[in-house]
């Protein structure tokens, strides 16, 4: 697929960045199928994690699994992706994008009624890690093919669009949990059904535009994780917040008081925060310094972050910072890709894409562990206390590349 630049920013990719494209530009309805085709893809994704992480999380809590092992579980397709990352672009120089992304539905929409036939923790395990390649793949070629479709001008409006249909996917997770329970085969089932039925819009609207890679990139996987570490690291703190969030905010919620299926609910509030604030956030980054949108997510999401445990008392006031801390730090997630997307072309731009999803699984790897390790230690509020170090931690990054990276010429409109 052939993305145009915008000639004043960006000079025209070398030759090791270069991408397979349709000969001609593509046409307004092709740019829609795109799309749709992409859309879909990413909501398997969002649904997928949304309904497994915290289904399989209260059922291990109600069988008096430890908090620290509920952690190691649910970390299976953070580790998947750790693995299996740096070898999708490979992988892509050999097979087409819309065959091995219906291999990652496939796989995924069958993993889901697995863990309903295998009710033992120790064998979802193995069942969460291949759920996690699948996962993998379809977040990697998701994110290059939206990045590709983007232009500079539109970068942050069209991926705070994709991030939000991501975030709509997280949403109806609880959602659907919240209307057909959290026992039985039901949810299983059901996920597996609507996973399976993203397969159509892939066959009906994607064939032929999906983008393919058949240079190698010119740079090393692991430098794009040094070269942008803004961007990079955005993608790490995202992936260990939102793993945390909806992993053990149900478990804290509970032994705050709360019943299973409003543990369940709340975070659909976090979800709607995601939902709502991405597109906003995604024009301000096509209008202003990207990093310094990096920079207010993060103290946003450390403030947010410590905040919960004084809300916590209240639905009221826990619902609206729930939802101004789950908007407002998705936001890391929308500006860390439209960076890379600024930034990188082609086949390299295919790696960034991957180390980024590399590190917002690595966040996702090591962030619940340690958070169950904590609440373990601290009942419950360890939890908050894990959460707002790693924003912290994020707080320096982005500020120091705030004020050293070199100021960004902006696009026009």
């Amino acid at each position: 697929m052939r993305h145009i630049p915008n000639a004043r920013q960006i000079p025209p990719p070398k030759k090791e960045e270069t991408m397979q494209a349709p000969d001609a530009p593509l046409t307004p309805a092709e740019r829609r199928r795109s799309l749709v085709a992409v859309i879909a893809c990413i909501s398997v994704v969002g649904m997928g994690l949304g309904v497994s992480i915290p289904l399989l999380a209260l059922m291990m809590e109600r069988n008096g699994v430890p908090a620290s092992i509920i952690g190691l579980n649910t970390a299976m397709p953070a580790l998947a992706t750790f693995l299996f990352t740096p070898f999708i672009a490979g992988l892509l120089r050999r097979t087409s994008a819309i065959s091995f992304l219906l291999a990652c539905i496939l796989l995924s929409a069958l993993a889901m009624p697995a863990y309903y036939l295998f009710p033992n923790v120790w064998l979802w395990f193995p069942i969460r890690f291949l759920n996690g390649l699948a996962f993998t793949g379809l977040f990697v070629v998701s994110e290059f093919w939206i990045n590709t479709l983007a232009e500079e001008k539109n970068r942050g409006r069209l991926i705070g669009i994709y991030g939000t249909v991501l975030s709509c996917g997280f949403a109806s997770g609880p959602v659907m949990l919240f209307l057909v329970g959290t026992e039985g085969l039901a949810p299983f089932a059901t996920t597996g059904a609507l996973i399976a039925a993203a397969a159509l819009p892939l066959l009906l609207f994607g064939r032929g535009l999906a983008p393919s890679i058949t240079e190698k990139p010119s740079h090393a996987f692991t430098t794009f994780l040094v070269a942008a570490p803004a961007a990079t690291m955005a993608g790490f703190v995202y992936g260990a917040t939102e793993t945390n969030i909806f992993n053990l905010l149900p478990i804290y919620s509970v032994r705050i008081g709360m019943t299973e299926q409003t543990a369940a609910f709340v975070l659909s509030i976090f979800a709607a925060g995601n939902i709502l604030c991405q597109i906003p956030i995604g024009l301000w980054a096509d209008r202003v310094n990207r990093r310094f949108v990096l920079l207010f997510c993060a103290t946003v999401g450390l403030l947010g972050s410590l905040a919960i445990p004084f809300a916590a008392g209240s639905l009221w006031l826990f619902a609206p910072t729930l939802f101004i801390f789950g908007g407002v730090v998705a936001g890391l997630y929308t500006v860390g890709l439209t960076l890379l997307g600024e930034r990188f072309r082609g086949a390299n731009l295919a790696s960034a894409n991957a180390a980024f999803v590399m590190m917002y699984s690595t966040g996702a790897l090591i962030a619940p562990p340690l958070s169950g390790a904590a609440m373990d230690l601290w009942d419950p509020h360890g939890l908050i206390l894990a959460m707002a170090a790693i924003c912290a931690l994020y707080v320096a990054v982005a500020g120091w590349r705030y004020v050293t990276a070199p100021r960004p010429v902006l696009p026009e409109d």
